[in-house]
């Protein structure tokens, strides 16, 4: 019913690198958008106020994956602290606030807490601890998104320390329905993300290709197919690395050591 391994053989050597769970040491072509995300969090290492920040455009073109590279920076090379919450997870105001908690430490229930004691206990961490950035993923899937808002940004007016607000969103910033006094208290500045062009998803393949695949296996028309396909189709970065994984799995499947750009050609590009 399974395919035996290839015993070694074959073109993949890990798939790990062409997953999207898989986080690069630093995002490609991406330079410029990581500066300003990092300069909106970087008063936090000073004990200065912070830029709150829309980080938005559409799926797979590097929003998630260089907000995380500049919190990582952010804890391993200042005093401030970063917490990643993914809003598709935590959508409600509850559950959001409870699982910050967790995150910076302190023991906290799942359920039965009410809102005004998980911000008594997140204004309690900040008194006594620290300066922490804050990234909301997947912010279009949060429920009560204006009182999350509110919420934050009464705890960083009243508390010691500060929160720095990232927020990650597929959708553009009008169709997020914050309501004015959220606007104004959130005073938020905005950052899009384009989809990658043919050039950068080229890049992106062949740094992956490097780290996933057997020497010579991968040659460079592969990706620049692969990259080209996607580039006019819409820029998504997971989509071009799915259509590289798919194909050499089935490159695998037959025994042979190398794709060619017949593979890609015989297959469609799916998102």
């Amino acid at each position: 019913m399974f395919d035996k391994s290839t015993g070694g053989k074959g073109v993949l050597r890990s798939e790990t690198y062409l997953n999207s769970s898989y986080q690069p040491d630093k995002p490609v072509g991406r330079d410029q958008k990581i500066n300003r995300i990092a300069d909106a969090v970087r008063p936090l290492a000073r004990r200065k106020q912070p830029e709150n920040l829309l980080v938005h455009g559409p799926a797979g073109v590097g929003k998630t994956t260089c907000v995380k590279h500049v919190f990582d920076r952010l804890e391993d090379e200042t005093s401030a602290r970063s917490v990643y919450i993914n809003c598709w997870q935590y959508n409600t105001r509850s559950s959001l606030l409870t699982q910050l908690l967790i995150e910076l430490g302190y023991p906290a229930p799942r359920k039965g807490k009410p809102v005004d004691e998980l911000l008594s206990k997140i204004r309690e961490w900040l008194d006594k601890k620290r300066n922490v950035a804050v990234a909301l993923d997947e912010f279009d899937q949060l429920d009560q998104r204006n009182e999350i808002i509110y919420d934050l940004q009464m705890l960083n007016q009243e508390a010691d320390n500060r929160i720095g607000i990232v927020m990650v969103s597929n959708q553009h910033p009008s169709k997020l329905k914050l309501d004015p006094r959220s606007r104004s208290r959130l005073n938020c500045q905005t950052l899009q993300f384009k989809p990658y062009t043919a050039n950068q998803l080229k890049q992106i393949l062949e740094k992956r290709v490097e780290q996933a695949f057997r020497p010579g296996s991968i040659p460079d028309e592969v990706t620049e197919e692969i990259a080209q396909k996607v580039a006019e189709q819409s820029g998504d970065c997971r989509t071009a690395l799915r259509t590289l994984l798919r194909t050499a799995r089935k490159v695998d499947q037959k025994g042979r050591s190398e794709v060619t750009v017949e593979d890609i050609q015989n297959n469609r590009i799916e998102p």
